[in-house]
């Protein structure tokens, strides 16, 4: 619950105030805008909340600290106080744990302005001033912080500087911020000297200096103030100032923690989730982030949104990491912005609403930020429906790439490469590659070598397609591991080497990637680089299916129908059945010769018909052979020669015989085309030699009867024996007839 949410659950606050409007939070500090619950009675007042958090959740601490702070406000005699009165309050978790306490300072009630603001204290006047700076009435609040100054009250300074930091009532300036920092820092002032620290580190308005950095952050550390502790704790961490010392960063994230403050209690958590100065403990992770996050710090709501998703100290939950994403995503944290999309797309936790997803994507890709401008690109690389995605896609990727996010280059050299929202521009794709690649990003170093590969864009060159995809294996890339095994087991730009092969597809696969299982499978099933062994090939495959991966499917449905040990149609048609759902073409072709032949499943012509014309039209010979046989025969209720011859031509141009004997026919017998016995003449010989027989009966039919070149009886024995020799009945018979003859 957030201070907004808890305040209002106090109500009546002082038994006559409720909550009007949150003004400022700072620190474990709040200050609120609260109204008179009395009917007709326009009154407010101020009211400062001090929020006191412990992670161990020790109550008497708690109590301990909360009597101090009573001790140095005066709040034992409140008539000597500047309050008007306290309550106090325990703040519980989602599991009615105590976690911390509330105490509650009611201020002085609103006045007018002074009319003379002269001999008044100049803690007076920096609370005055502060209620105008919570009207964001900033002008007429410096006129009380420079009087406040000039009697030396240190938070008046500061603010002052504060002031010039923000650019609120003065013009911008880092230097006088600067200035006024160091002064209220002279004066003692924890939080000046934290922000002067600030200042050093980053070299706003002086020149960066870590050193001094260091040393002020020691300063408020000492004095116990939390934020300086914390910061103390990131330059052990990142070694600002001082050496490297990352446990000994752990120690000052846990003293700040301790005090509640949510920037230690996250830096704490990442500590935990990774390792860093402290065994990894991702449950104990997962209990920072979760105690921060209850007090609105939006980058652990992010990450514990984060552990939801993913289940990390945690039972996952996708609605739980939904919500804290949205939590985050409220003061526009980017990163939760893109999380809090990704939802949307993915109905994570919630339901798809894609309007929902591109929204927040954009909202988080204005901010200038390059993953944003990434994942908005993809996006609308994944949602072609959109109108424009194309060049929306490529836009994105180009604004993301300016700020040398190698994903997006890549994305955008691969737009370039294919011409997806972009004029297709090869070099350019090169150019991109090269980018990335020289950035050491192992999947910009295995396309490049892809390319180097296949020629695309660039000579092929095969000793740069082998070194690249080197590169890119050496930092575990799976994809070039896969095809580095490839270049192995085929001998290209290596020499062949199918152990070598066979121990990269093996890497490939322990990253669970696709086409790694499949290879590792295929090496099983074949043999190469290690023994035969079809029950790992079986394993591998599935293993491969389980990520939808169709040639997998494919493959398994081959081991099933043709495999005699492991036999089994009905499986074969299952598998055969579930790569048809990824679209593989020859997975179709098989399907259609089982509906053909209707012996293990019912004939069935009409959806072979379907199968054969969907895979003859994606350009695979043997489906474009059948299902021309299907259109000469008017099989599944449509005739076309026409149609037939043409589909007849096209199965050749991968030389598949049998397409190459059906065209023959054509050309023999008109069909579809006109009589053309010289054209058929060299077809059929074509399949003959490649051990086609019925082309050889027909090579054998020419020369024995004339039929379009010139007769010649013993060639045709020749021919003729070589379908008898296959068992061609037809043959057998020609050659009776020619040995009668003689």
């Amino acid at each position: 619950m957030d201070i907004k949410d808890r305040v209002k659950s106090y109500e009546p606050l002082f038994n006559q105030w409720l909550f009007e409007e949150l003004v400022e939070i700072h620190d474990q500090e709040s200050l609120i805008k609260i109204k008179h619950q009395a009917i007709g009675v326009e009154k407010t007042a101020l009211l400062k909340v001090i929020t006191l958090y412990d992670q161990d959740n020790n109550i008497e601490f708690l109590e301990k600290r909360v009597e101090e702070i009573k001790n140095r406000l005066g709040l034992q005699v409140i008539n000597e106080s500047e309050y008007l009165d306290y309550e106090q309050y325990l703040i519980e978790d989602n599991q009615g744990k105590i976690i911390g306490i509330d105490l509650c300072l009611l201020m002085v009630d609103e006045v007018d302005r002074l009319q003379n603001i002269n001999n008044v204290s100049g803690k007076l006047l920096y609370e005055l001033g502060l209620k105008l700076f919570d009207k964001h009435e900033y002008l007429e609040a410096l006129e009380y912080f420079k009087k406040g100054a000039e009697v030396d009250n240190s938070d008046c300074v500061c603010i002052i500087g504060y002031l010039y930091e923000r650019g609120l009532g003065v013009e911008q300036d880092h230097y006088q911020a600067f200035r006024y920092y160091q002064s209220a820092t002279s004066l003692g002032n924890v939080v000046a000297s934290c922000n002067l620290a600030y200042f050093y580190e980053l070299g706003i308005g002086v020149k960066q200096d870590y050193q001094k950095a260091f040393e002020l952050y020691e300063f408020g550390a000492r004095a116990g103030f939390a934020r300086a502790i914390c910061n103390l704790g990131y330059c052990y961490e990142y070694g600002h100032g001082t050496a490297v010392d990352l446990p000994r960063a752990v120690n000052y994230y846990y003293q700040a923690a301790k005090l509640g403050y949510s920037e230690a209690l996250y830096s704490l958590g990442t500590c935990f989730e990774f390792g860093e100065g402290i065994e990894q403990d991702i449950e104990r992770a997962f209990k920072c982030y979760e105690e921060a996050a209850n007090q609105g710090h939006e980058r652990s709501q992010h990450r514990l949104g984060y552990c939801y998703e993913n289940g990390l100290g945690t039972i996952q939950d996708f609605v739980k990491a939904f919500y804290w994403y949205y939590q985050a995503s409220q003061v526009n944290y980017a990163p939760a912005l893109i999380a809090l999309a990704s939802c949307y797309e993915l109905g994570q936790g919630t339901d798809i609403d894609l309007k929902a997803a591109r929204q927040n994507y954009l909202k988080a890709a204005r901010q200038g930020y390059s993953r944003a401008q990434f994942w908005l690109g993809y996006f609308y690389e994944n949602h072609p429906e959109i109108k424009n995605a194309p060049y929306r896609c490529s836009y994105w990727y180009r604004q993301a790439s300016k700020q040398n996010d190698v994903q997006a280059i890549v994305a955008l050299g691969y737009c370039y490469e294919s011409g997806f929202g972009v004029k297709q521009n090869l070099i350019k794709a090169i150019e991109l590659y090269n980018k990335a690649a020289n950035q050491g990003y192992a999947p910009a170093q295995c396309n490049l070598a892809y390319c180097y590969e296949m020629g695309i864009g660039i000579d092929v060159d095969l000793n740069e397609a082998v070194r690249y995809y080197r590169l890119a294996g050496d930092a575990g890339y799976p994809r070039a591991l896969c095809n580095l095994g490839y270049l192995y087991d085929h001998g290209e730009g290596v020499d062949v080497d199918h152990h070598q092969a066979f121990k990269l597809y093996q890497k490939a696969a322990e990253a669970n990637y696709a086409p790694g299982l499949y290879h590792l499978a295929l090496a099983y099933e074949e043999g190469n680089g290690v023994d035969v062994d079809i029950d790992k090939a079986i394993e591998y495959y599935e293993l491969a299916s389980h990520q939808d991966y169709g040639i997998a499917l494919y493959n398994l449905g081959l081991i099933y129908e043709h495999n005699e040990q492991y036999h089994d149609d009905l499986k074969a048609i299952k598998y055969y059945e579930a790569a048809i759902d990824q679209n593989d073409v020859r997975a179709m072709y098989r399907m259609a010769l089982y509906l053909d032949e209707g012996k293990v499943i019912a004939k069935n012509p009409d959806k072979a018909f379907t199968y054969l014309q969907i895979a003859a039209n994606q350009g695979y010979g043997p489906a474009m052979n059948m299902y021309g046989i299907y259109l000469e025969n008017g099989i599944g209720g449509y005739k076309n020669l026409d149609e037939a011859f043409k589909y007849y031509l096209a199965s050749t141009s991968d030389e598949y015989v049998p397409g190459i004997y059906n065209l023959a026919r054509c050309y023999f017998y008109g069909i579809g085309t006109t009589v053309d016995k010289a054209s058929a003449f060299k077809l059929f010989l074509k399949a003959s030699e490649r051990g086609y027989y019925d082309a050889s009966f027909m090579i054998g039919y020419m020369y024995s009867y004339g039929d379009g070149i010139n007769q010649d009886k013993q060639k045709a024995k020749e021919y003729f024996k070589q379908a008898a020799n296959k068992g061609m009945k037809e043959a057998i018979e020609e050659l009776n007839k020619l040995d009668k003859e003689v």
